[in-house]
């Protein structure tokens, strides 16, 4: 049954909301819906159609400024303000998430919009002189100075956890680039809030005017198609699978060869590789299954960090106790990041029991309640299912190196312990498509300012421009001194 009113989903257009109510979204399951404006009368203000309007706002404006900016609108970004409670609240229903991680999620926002996280932010991906200023390249032969410069850019937010949100609009903002932020159903509102804050602070600020925040459904072909052109566009950025949800005749192919460039991140999975040393005792397995526990559970595997697959070298008797820990270990977890599961997929549940009839080739812990489930493949065989809303697949392993056929392209993140494990294994599975390397329980925990999937985002969503000089006869003798004077101080002091 549908609810009774409709949940109201703002735009807001370059310092302004608009609240009309023109069209309609249904949830899958029929009980919910949201209206929204319609946004093809509004694509006019929606896109930036002079470029240089972006240049010309932000001529003088240093990136301290605008970090100074961001740090007092996020205060206001903290779930005791009205319009953060409001999106958490109205966020809950549509979210694959329990109210408490989506409740857990927002209390990271604020910190995604302190000074000292916009500050690492901005230097450890790109450096803030490059955004500020034209920096000088040490060439022997000629002048070269290079620039970092934003871009008009639209952002297609995945919903799955509402951090991700505040991450892009965060690295958007300090690259000084032009946005369009396409929400999506799972996650309608974070977005508009977060934005919403910055115009609570100043809706005429220039990073505030470089910011919409739009929803469109896939039976607008029409309106996305005139959007997604070059004329309108220099970068997309496509968190998750969000990308999906463009139209199919609007592909990647299509796309760059309009001059469009897709920085595409995910959608990816992650897992975790137990070395022996991990099962010396029953001691060793419970601290082991403990921090693993925090790597699977987290976000209810809502991240692309959850580990999903545990590789455990180990006998099939280790394999067993390994598994009812972990599975002890989920179900006790802070509720702020790991909670019963909201709708747990029928046939997931189904594939689980049968797993589970089949006990001379899997052993399972749990899954009756759809509270999750921890199955251990007794033969090294991947069941036919693939494990979400907390359920893990344990593939006992002897020999290390023969991991690193069976390594997913789609794999992101590997939890590894021991640490000495790291050594032998890292270069190979880098090859196989890995992006990230960390210790157990900590797989969910991403480092601000480093690569995200390989790619460092705020870098590659730049235009890097390029000034060069090369000197004329007369100014050779001198050039050359002051040539020689700059690469002995770059390359020396």
């Amino acid at each position: 049954m549908l609810s009774d009113h409709p949940i109201p989903i703002p735009f807001i257009l370059r310092g302004q909301e608009i609240a009309a109510q023109d069209l309609l979204y249904q949830s899958r399951d029929k009980r919910i819906e949201f209206s929204y404006p319609d946004p093809r009368p509004l694509l006019d203000r929606i896109v930036l159609s002079d470029p240089a309007q972006l240049q010309r706002d932000f001529a003088s404006m240093r990136v301290s400024e605008i970090i100074d900016f961001l740090a007092e609108a996020g205060k206001a970004m903290t779930l005791n303000h009205a319009r953060m409670e409001q999106a958490c609240r109205f966020s809950v229903p549509f979210s694959a998430l329990p109210e408490s991680i989506v409740r857990g999620s927002y209390d990271l926002i604020p910190i995604v919009f302190s000074k000292l996280a916009l500050r690492t932010m901005v230097e450890n991906e790109i450096g803030s002189k490059y955004l500020d200023g034209w920096v000088e390249m040490p060439y022997a032969d000629k002048i070269a100075r290079r620039r970092a410069y934003g871009a008009r850019t639209l952002h297609f937010i995945s919903g799955n956890v509402p951090v991700v949100a505040a991450l892009s609009i965060a690295r958007a903002a300090l690259i000084k680039s032009d946005n369009i932020i396409k929400v999506t159903p799972n996650d309608p509102l974070t977005a508009s809030a977060i934005v919403g804050a910055m115009m609570d602070v100043d809706p005429n600020h220039p990073v505030t005017k470089h910011f919409s925040v739009v929803y469109w459904s896939k039976e607008l072909q029409d309106f996305e198609h005139e959007l997604i052109q070059p004329r309108y566009l220099e970068k997309i950025i496509s968190w998750g699978g969000a990308l999906g949800g463009i139209n199919s005749t609007l592909n990647h192919g299509n796309l760059q060869a309009s001059g469009i460039d897709v920085i595409a991140l995910g959608p990816k999975f992650s897992i975790s590789i137990l070395g022996r040393e991990a099962f010396q005792s029953s001691a060793e397995i419970e601290q082991v299954a403990k921090r693993t526990a925090k790597d699977a559970g987290s976000f209810n595997m809502e991240s692309c960090g959850s580990s999903r697959f545990h590789f455990v070298q180990a006998s099939p008797g280790q394999a067993m106790e390994y598994a009812r820990r972990l599975y002890d270990h989920m179900q006790h977890q802070d509720p702020s990041l790991s909670a019963m599961p909201k709708n747990f997929p029928a046939d997931l549940r189904d594939e689980i029991n049968a797993t589970r009839a089949q006990d001379d080739f899997y052993y399972v812990v749990g899954g009756d309640r759809n509270e999750g489930a921890v199955v251990v493949s007794l033969t090294g065989e991947l069941p036919d299912f693939f494990p979400m809303h907390k359920v893990v697949v344990v593939i006992p392993f002897d020999d290390p190196l023969q991991l690193v056929d069976r390594i997913h392209p789609s794999t992101q993140t590997v939890g590894i312990y021991p640490e000495t494990l790291k050594q032998p294994l890292r270069d190979l599975l880098v090859a196989r498509g890995v992006c990230r390397f960390i210790s157990i329980g900590h797989t969910v925990d991403y480092s601000i300012g480093g690569p995200f999937n390989s790619t460092e985002i705020m870098r590659r969503a730049c235009r890097w421009i390029l000034d060069e000089s090369y000197p004329s006869q007369w100014e050779l003798p001198g050039f050359y001194l002051r040539k020689a004077w700059q690469i002995l101080k770059h390359h020396i002091l």
